[in-house]
């Protein structure tokens, strides 16, 4: 997890400083970052069927909305700031995570 965050870290401040440095040409960065997703066959997927004890403890723990991010969820942020309406939007970052707020999809 030290790793993950650290990363994660570098990539959202790699945003703001491209955000500034590419500004004046007219680009915009931003990052987004997704939280824990539930997508089919894939590692949450796969916990909620084959240990569902495991995933409730999971969401209890980590996901104070009751439930992981859907794909969709995030694409719509993205959508939108591809969009003219976030012209006004750059070098932020952009959490999808339901308030999950964690630095790797394991926690702290």
């Amino acid at each position: 997890p030290v790793q993950y965050g650290v990363a994660k870290s570098a990539q959202i401040q790699l945003a703001a400083s491209l955000a500034r440095e590419l500004g004046p040409d007219g680009i915009r960065v931003n990052a987004v970052s997704p939280g824990s997703m539930l997508i089919p066959g894939r590692r949450w997927d796969r916990m909620r069927r084959d240990d569902p004890e495991a995933y409730a403890g999971f969401v209890a723990t980590e996901l104070p909305s009751g439930a992981p991010v859907a794909p969709q969820e995030v694409a719509r942020v993205v959508a939108f700031l591809l969009s003219d309406w976030s012209s006004g939007i750059s070098g932020a970052h952009l959490p999808v995570d339901r308030a999950q707020n964690a630095p790797s999809p394991d926690g702290y």
